[in-house]
């Protein structure tokens, strides 16, 4: 799968080849055509002829009885006004086309339809419980200790849970220009439907659920999707004499997707349930190209792209506190229901004409600059490529006197050994790190008001493969990873006696799949369990890699044309350890203690391609996990987890 900075590459390719419409040329302008005498004739005969047609297809005034589909008003819904109207509609390029009698000018548009539907079953063994839920025994036998209704708030019990959801995703595109597939200009959409929705919940539509037919929207996280189809994104991107620009609301992908992650295709080892989606302006070009354009007209690709960005994440989404906002006159925040389960900090959405445009000014924006060197022609054979680039955002926000910072890292290497065509090295890796501060950093104190009682950021994320492989016979590879723990995450000791709050730890993106156990479940439910109630959740693992070293050794065979056997083993620690999620002790620098160890993981599966270009795919995965002494101390029983996952999906 190419990822997101690919995507820019593969639409500026042959952005600066020679031969492309008038109006690229360096420094030139379009050639302007005046029409002759003729040609203004030729208009006008035309139009006569179309007047004339419209007056004789006009339909008859009726009176008394409308046909149906017929408007009371004159004019409306009668064949000819819709043939006026459709001929309006077409434009002045239409027209000028039209008039010319050269099609061959026509600026073709071309529609492009892709998407794909996926849906999966699930079956997780042992799976965590809230601690408190349920009474009675463990699987293995234990009773809960606690109170006499058997409850033990610091034990997790356990219970089966099987499920299954799906996703229908269409990724639909128009392009404008006589070479699709380096067209003028390219609109670009997804739409979603059934995102993520849990198949058979209908409980909440039906108060008798036995005789439930209609299915309900919720999603894997337990909240109602109001509509079963919506629009995620949209954009359009076009050519200028010197790069390409992108605007709307469109996806962003970057390296291995570890700090920015689009969440597109078909993932291994589970699904992508969600992925970054900015309102973004973008421009991108090739310098080296762009300069050997202007001094020497050379206008060769080359393999230096630079990209600058613009994203505005939030646009002053909530009220002043400070302002009278309900009905009743009082001072406080406005009593709208509908954004408080949304919003902590600052709970309501003004609703003064333009009060949340223009209060206080608490949108959050960023800009990054992108810097690669992306070479396809690298190496002995058709699929090697070298890649590396610099990813480097500055994001702000004034209410919060938020400043960060991030830089990151990523290369990528493939080579065909030149002695032996059928073996490939493979290399690929990404490092990030978050710097900065921010008053929604520090949990004691915070903002508004100000001046905030700032905390501050340094967090480091690493990953890298390397491997080996032949051409779709089988392949191996190591993978490795640390995220950077935080012994104190909500900074309750670090503000004592004055001292600053800093926060060290952020997951990957939750789209990298780490196993399918560890993470996904049992460190996500963890993590869930000791910072949601303290209305610190999004600073928990959410299923991605969080404060945690691990080693990942990954392989794969094929047994027959279109069916493959993968199969990985993983074994992880904690960074460090917070007393407040894992209980025990603390430990600001673990070092693969054994009071720090996560526990081991194997996962194996079996993936089969079926038909014309692998348009269905059928996956079936399964794995065991032990839990270790980070988990167990934790409250976790020291069952095995398990789980087996079916996968069915078409690509088109």
């Amino acid at each position: 799968m190419k990822y997101g900075w690919i995507a820019v590459v593969a639409m500026l390719a042959t952005l600066f080849s020679t031969g492309q419409v008038a109006a690229q040329e360096w420094g030139a302008q379009a050639p302007v055509e005046t029409p002759d005498a003729d040609a203004a004739a030729e208009v006008e005969k035309v139009e006569a002829e179309a007047e004339a047609q419209l007056k004789a297809d006009e339909t008859p005034k009726v009176t008394g009885f409308a046909p149906p589909g017929q408007s009371a008003e004159p004019g409306m819904g009668t064949q000819a006004a819709e043939r006026e109207r459709m001929r309006r509609s077409v434009g002045t390029v239409g027209d000028s086309v039209r008039a010319s009698g050269k099609t061959e000018d026509a600026i073709p548009l071309k529609f492009n339809f892709h998407g794909y539907y996926r849906t999966r079953y699930n079956w997780i063994g042992n799976a965590p419980m809230q601690p408190g839920s349920l009474g009675g025994t463990l699987p293995n036998g234990d009773v809960l200790p606690g109170p006499e209704s058997g409850r033990d708030p610091s034990v997790f019990p356990v219970k089966n849970a099987s499920y299954g959801y799906m996703r229908l995703r269409l990724d639909p595109e128009i392009t404008y220009g006589p070479n699709p597939d380096l067209p003028i200009a390219r609109l670009r959409f997804t739409i979603d439907g059934f995102d993520n929705v849990v198949l058979g919940d209908n409980a909440r539509v039906f108060g008798v659920p036995l005789f439930a037919v209609d299915q309900s929207y919720t999603d894997t996280n337990g909240f109602d999707l109001r509509e079963s189809l919506k629009l995620e994104r949209a954009w359009i991107e076009f050519l200028v004499p010197i790069g390409q620009m992108r605007v709307g609301r469109m996806e962003s992908h970057w390296g291995m997707g570890q700090l920015t992650h689009a969440g597109n295709g078909l993932a291994e080892w589970g699904d992508f349930l969600r992925g970054e989606t900015f309102d973004r302006i973008l421009f991108a070009t090739r310098p080296i190209t762009l300069a050997r354009g202007i001094s020497k007209g050379d206008t060769r690709q080359t393999p230096l792209i630079y990209a600058f960005l613009y994203d505005r994440l939030t646009q002053d989404p909530v009220a002043d506190s400070s302002l009278s906002s309900s009905f009743d006159g009082s001072t406080g925040v406005a009593t709208n229901p509908n954004f408080k389960p949304n919003y902590t900090t600052f709970p309501e959405r003004s609703t003064f004409p333009l009060g949340y445009l223009t209060n206080l000014d608490r949108r959050v924006s960023e800009i990054a600059n992108v810097l690669a060197w992306f070479d396809e022609d690298f190496g002995n054979g058709a699929q090697d490529e070298f890649f590396i680039g610099t990813y480097v955002v500055y994001r702000w926000q004034q209410s919060t006197e938020s400043r960060i910072i991030i830089p990151d890292v990523s290369w990528r290497l493939r080579y065909t050994l030149s002695d032996n065509r059928k073996l490939a090295l493979y290399t690929e890796g990404e490092w990030h790190s978050i710097f900065g501060h921010s008053g929604s950093l520090a949990f004691t104190g915070g903002c508004p008001p100000a001046p905030c009682n700032r905390g501050d950021a340094g967090i480091h994320n690493v990953m890298a493969r390397a491997g080996i492989g032949g051409p779709g016979k089988w392949g191996t590879y190591l993978e490795g990873g640390w995220a950077s723990g935080d012994s104190d995450i909500l900074s309750f000791g670090e503000t004592l006696n004055g001292g600053t709050a800093k926060l060290t730890t952020r997951g990957f993106n939750t789209n990298v799949k780490v196993g399918l156990l560890m993470y996904q479940v049992a460190l996500r439910a963890l993590t869930w369990n000791a910072l949601t109630p303290l209305g610190a959740g999004e600073l928990g693992a959410n299923g991605s890699v969080w404060n945690s070293v691990y080693l990942l050794p990954v392989g794969r065979v094929t047994i027959v044309p279109g069916l493959e056997f993968h199969a990985q083993f993983l074994v992880a620690w904690a960074s460090a350890l917070d007393p407040l999620v894992y209980g025990g002790v603390k430990k600001e620098a673990c070092r693969l203690s054994s009071d720090c160890f996560y526990g081991w993981e194997v996962d194996v599966a079996l993936r089969a391609k079926v038909g014309a270009k692998d348009i269905v795919w059928v996956d079936l995965e399964g794995g065991v996990m032990q839990p270790g002494k980070a988990f167990t101390q934790s409250g976790f029983n020291d069952a095995l987890l398990w789980t087996t996952q079916l996968r069915a999906a078409m690509i088109f």
